[in-house]
């Protein structure tokens, strides 16, 4: 069927009639398109301008730039080009990429060139860009070194070399055990001296996790351990012991770190596990809006009842944030955030200003909000809620320009995530003045 575009028009005085009107409109039904392919096109999700104290912040457009991937992650190359990868068949599945030359306008098919979950790529300044797998392992007969898989690109991930499968991580034996997990689950920066800083997060006896930071003073290939940023404990022994919000917690997990400037550094954590008792609201027989409620079956692990639905449930548990003075050195005791919460926080920064994402508000996951700081991550602004959908709780966010940012989320509809034929990657610009 040949579909037309109608043109509605209102007549001005009494000549006009019925008869003409009736003929503007076929001849405008008939008439050739546009040769500018975009201007009629509408985002059906419109921007909108919000204020925070003195901050005006410019939410754009959403734009849908992937269809069927999710747990998309950002990395931008010495040219100026930006690759998002994202798990395309399943949580920790194969990945696929697109990438960016004009600051995420335009997308295009990319090879990824890595496995893994596409964490733990960057460019360094005076060397070639590298991507680091999650995962380590011990070595046998050598106490407290594990073996890393990482890649490399000269070209700004044009051709990658890899797996390189010669590198090596050292955690002292008498803090970490090696039959536990040791992730490569965080982000990597590149400090003033060139030395590389990894947030990384290990698990324990009693499968809680801890997040600790690991240098590097040769472009990746070997790492050591530094120190450790929080823990579990600490934080139930810090100033607010009651922070779980009836939540179980992993403990801090996916950290990420930002170098301020003078060595001063802020990471920010995730705690909730939501896979074990999360807190819902209660069901019901009826649904007014399945963008934010999800019928039983379609909650993990599937076992409720298909003719039950639940709406979003109570906040989720906050995350946590600790600061060290002297390059990661040393951490001030982590205490929890007071409005940010959820999953897998991400913070760019852009002169002087952090700006903060993170998802899953609250279970079923549901919602993306970003957050400021102008005071180096002591106090920050209200959230603002840029992704209402339900979602992985995963998000990404680089800077593009000044005060500008591009933040990258999933909508992940219904959950569990299997049915990723209604699951897309999403992006939208977010300037600051």
């Amino acid at each position: 069927m040949k579909r037309r575009e109608f043109l509605k028009g209102v007549g001005s005085g009494i000549g006009v009639t019925l008869a003409g009107a009736r003929m503007e409109w076929a001849q405008a039904a008939d008439s050739a398109p546009s040769n500018t392919a975009n201007e009629h096109a509408v985002s059906p999700f419109p921007g909108r301008t919000v204020r925070r104290g003195d901050l005006e912040i410019a939410i754009g457009d959403i734009r849908v730039i992937m269809r069927g991937p999710m747990f998309p992650v950002l990395a931008r190359f010495a040219d100026g080009a930006i690759l998002l990868a994202a798990q395309a068949e399943k949580e920790g599945g194969p990945l696929t990429a697109i990438r960016s030359d004009d600051s995420g306008e335009t997308w295009r098919r990319h090879e990824v060139g890595i496995d893994g979950l596409g964490l733990n790529t960057m460019q360094i300044k005076h060397g070639p860009a590298i991507s680091l797998h999650y995962d380590t392992k011990p070595i046998e007969g050598r106490p407290g070194w594990r073996s890393t898989r990482r890649w490399e690109s000269v070209d700004n991930w044009q051709t990658i070399q890899g797996p390189l499968e010669d590198g090596t991580l050292y955690l002292p034996p008498g803090v970490f055990d090696p039959k536990e997990r040791q992730w490569f689950h965080g982000n990597i920066i590149e400090l003033p001296s060139g030395d590389l800083l990894a947030a990384m997060q290990g698990s324990d006896a009693a499968n809680h996790f801890r997040s600790f930071v690991s240098r590097s003073t040769d472009q990746g290939k070997t790492w050591r351990f530094v120190s450790m940023v929080a823990s579990l404990e600490a934080l139930e022994n810090g100033d607010c012991p009651d922070f779980s919000r009836g939540w179980t917690l992993w403990g801090p997990v996916e950290p990420n770190i930002v170098h301020l400037g003078k060595g001063k550094l802020v990471c920010v954590m995730r705690l909730v596990n939501d896979d074990a008792r999360p807190r819902m609201a209660e069901a019901t027989e009826t649904y007014h809006d399945l963008s934010y409620t999800v019928p039983g079956d379609g909650i993990h692990p599937g076992t409720l009842s298909s003719d039950e639905y639940h709406r979003i449930g109570p906040p989720s548990a906050p995350l946590a944030i600790a600061f060290s003075p002297d390059s990661g050195a040393t951490w001030d005791t982590p205490r929890p955030m007071q409005q940010a919460r959820g999953c897998f926080p991400r913070v760019a920064l852009s002169e002087g200003l952090l700006a903060m994402t993170y998802g899953a508000l609250a279970y079923p996951r549901w919602g993306n909000c970003i957050s400021f700081s102008t005071d180096g991550g002591k106090t920050w602004t209200d959230e603002i809620n840029y992704a209402p959908f339900l979602t992985t709780g995963y998000s990404d966010i680089i800077e593009i320009g000044p005060r500008r940012f591009l933040v990258v989320f999933d909508c992940t509809p219904p959950q569990p995530w299997k049915n990723h034929a209604a699951h897309w990657v999403g992006a939208v610009n977010i300037d600051v003045r």
